[in-house]
């Protein structure tokens, strides 16, 4: 092995011009990774993201402290990813690093929030913001009166399976299974 490095050394002291196309090589690729970071700083900041991934603001608004709220009266109790100051309204931000659909569980988590804010706040939010995948697309979600009522019904039905001990029957999926924490112990586990 000593020897291969002896020899490498040595070629590489005679040939000059391949030392220094390899620092030409190195130095592209220094200012190409420099680019697609800039690039990448860009878009973070553009949905409201600092780099430690709190939320600063989006479209120009305030970044408020996170809190964690629990409402008694209500039986809810939830802590937003991002709180901001828009139009005079709190308005809570929820991020979902690992998906690019929106889906009607990221809705109803946001429009707990919403209604916390209200609550502890003393103002209705007129929307809230989701923040989804690795792209970090922005979508506003509006707070009204057909979604807080479909979200009223969520809640009764949940806990009326807790209250009523009614029979909750189980539809594990197989790719949510490997990944819960407590598989091990569950009985309708798949896989």
């Amino acid at each position: 092995m000593n020897n291969f490095y002896k020899k490498l050394i040595i070629d590489l002291v005679d040939t000059p011009k391949s030392f220094a196309l390899l620092i030409i090589v190195l130095i592209a690729l220094v200012i190409v990774l420099d680019a697609i970071t800039s690039v990448a700083k860009k878009k973070r900041l553009k949905t409201g993201l600092k780099e430690s991934g709190i939320f600063e603001t989006a479209f120009g608004s305030k970044p408020l402290p996170v809190k964690t709220y629990v409402s008694d009266m209500q039986g809810l109790s939830g802590r937003p990813d991002g709180l901001i100051s828009e139009n005079g309204f709190i308005i809570p931000i929820e991020r979902k690093a690992f998906s690019k659909k929106v889906r009607d569980r990221y809705i109803a988590q946001l429009l707990v929030y919403m209604r916390l804010v209200e609550e502890f706040e003393g103002k209705k939010p007129p929307y809230g913001y989701l923040v989804l995948g690795k792209k970090n697309r922005l979508v506003k979600i509006y707070n009204n009166d057909d979604k807080q009522a479909w979200l009223s019904g969520l809640l009764g039905e949940m806990k009326s399976f807790v209250n009523e001990s009614v029979d909750v029957k189980a539809t594990p999926h197989k790719n949510k299974c490997k990944k819960c924490i407590v598989r091990e112990d569950c009985e309708f586990r798949e896989g």
